[in-house]
């Protein structure tokens, strides 16, 4: 099997926890691919033009929902990494749509010169992004291994890269001392964080 993911993809990565929390790493190959490249082969997997896609030998699976569900099921884990089927999909979902706006945030901010910049269009996000991580931050969360725990710590492992310059760390203490606490129970999970990556050539900022 073939992932097509990228380095500091949010999305990625928590479906890369997924493959090691499986034991799968072995069967499943990385191929990094940015979706912005223009790619028509691309496009017949994933007709969306999205990452992750996985590829299997008959099939193309997407998104990171259905792919990390796909995982765990062929793997055998899927009881063992959701034994709160509710609880797992809940805490995905939010953290999902954290992903979003941190990712909306990045493009806004990097893709767009300041001139085009739609400030109200970024505080929505930002409110999205604080909003959640407060609800999260009031919660004792354990450090057993948990999907929905591989989907939280692998997003905050993107905030360290792309929003390395807030203050999330200090503001939301409780969150980030469970993170620092989940990677030391599990630091097989290293390999799955976002890491920063160039952004490929042919890839340009708007400028008018």
């Amino acid at each position: 099997m073939i992932l097509y993911s990228f380095p500091s993809s949010p999305f990625g990565c928590k479906v890369k926890s997924v493959i090691f929390a499986c034991g799968l790493e072995k069967n499943i190959t990385i191929e990094e691919f940015h979706p912005w490249l223009p790619d028509t082969e691309f496009r017949k997997l994933n007709p969306l033009g999205k990452i992750p896609v996985l590829k299997t030998v008959d099939d193309a699976i997407f998104d990171s929902t259905v792919i990390c569900e796909y995982l765990m099921e062929k793997s055998g884990m899927l009881e063992k990494l959701m034994p709160n089927r509710i609880k797992s999909l809940k805490i995905q979902s939010l953290v999902d749509g954290l992903a979003d706006a941190a990712v909306a945030i990045r493009y806004e901010l990097f893709f767009r010169p300041e001139h085009l910049r739609c400030l109200n269009w970024y505080d929505r996000q930002y409110l999205a992004l604080v909003s959640g991580l407060k609800y999260l931050d009031q919660f004792n969360l354990s450090t057993e291994l948990r999907f929905e725990n591989l989907c939280l710590a692998t997003f905050l492992s993107y905030l360290e890269v792309r929003f390395s310059d807030s203050n999330f760390e200090q503001t939301f203490q409780n969150l980030y001392n469970w993170y620092a606490d989940f990677m030391h129970a599990h630091p097989f999970l290293e390999a799955a964080k976002a890491k920063d990556h160039p952004v490929p050539a042919g890839i340009t900022r708007l400028e008018k």
